[in-house]
């Protein structure tokens, strides 16, 4: 590894992994050429897989603070946790009664409370089985941290006259 990828590597060991990782990959194209950097030939790049038995991952995150815990959902309606290597067997999450899915359709974002730690509200977007997007907030089990309560609040409903471009991407802003 060239000495200032090395260096930016330790300086990303701090952060959380979902962060590390898009950081690696960003360095890992900018060595191949595929970014700003020149092309080097016999430079190797390989994956290693973290999880399995996933279906229609399009998501992967954390709750603010958490660094044990990666939230992963699934286009089909459930939110799983990979923890100390491993997918839970039992979902964070299961609205896949409530969504629609295929093509651009399903449960398609997941945000959490910037003070989740404290009050374990997180927040969906997902197409319901009318076609409709919808927001809702959902609360962290105080009970069992690595499940929700299956109850959520509707916090915005939009009528969609098309199957496609829902989007789902859901963020605070820095000032929450």
């Amino acid at each position: 590894m060239p000495q200032g990828y090395r260096q930016a590597y330790i300086r990303l060991l701090g952060f959380p992994m979902s962060i590390r990782i898009t950081c690696l990959l960003s360095l890992a194209l900018t060595t191949l050429g595929c970014g700003m950097g020149s092309a080097r030939a016999g430079t190797p790049l390989t994956t290693v897989r973290v999880a399995s038995g996933l279906a229609n991952p399009i998501l992967v995150t954390h709750a603010p603070g958490d660094h044990g815990r990666l939230f992963i959902v699934e286009q089909r309606g459930k939110i799983r946790i990979l923890k100390g290597g491993l997918v839970l067997s039992t979902s964070f999450l299961d609205v896949s009664t409530l969504v629609s899915l295929g093509g651009e359709q399903g449960l398609l974002g997941l945000t959490f409370h910037p003070d989740f730690a404290n009050n374990r509200q997180f927040y969906i977007d997902y197409t319901n089985t009318a076609g409709d997007t919808v927001v809702a907030k959902y609360t962290a089990s105080e009970a069992n941290p690595d499940e929700a309560d299956q109850t959520g609040d509707t916090i915005l409903f939009v009528d969609q006259p098309f199957t496609n471009h829902n989007g789902g991407q859901l963020r605070f802003a820095p000032d929450g």
